[in-house]
């Protein structure tokens, strides 16, 4: 929805085309942005930490899903540049 309130009234879009434009822009950026985050948090759980396994009530487990959020912010910086050269996606 956040997508969709910078696209539609930047370009004048009606609400199923803004829809459209909105879901274009954001399925390949989150879907990056997660191949980074989650691919982290699944070696940090099966390879890195395997027995036992960190737990979401653990502060070291909150810092490696810090660099998970980093590495995601990695992985779907190259997909948001092309969604922006191509025009899908909006500069702010």
């Amino acid at each position: 929805m956040f997508q969709y309130f910078a696209i539609a009234p930047m370009r004048g879009l009606s609400v199923g085309k803004g829809l459209i434009e909105a879901a274009k822009a954001d399925i390949l950026s989150l879907t990056a942005f997660e191949i980074g985050l989650f691919g982290w948090m699944a070696l940090m759980s099966y390879v890195f930490f395997p027995h036992p396994h960190l737990h979401p009530d653990s502060p070291v487990y909150w810092f490696f899903m810090q660099l998970g959020m980093i590495l995601g912010f990695a992985t779907a910086w190259p997909a948001n540049v092309w969604l922006i050269r191509r025009g899908i996606k909006e500069a702010m």
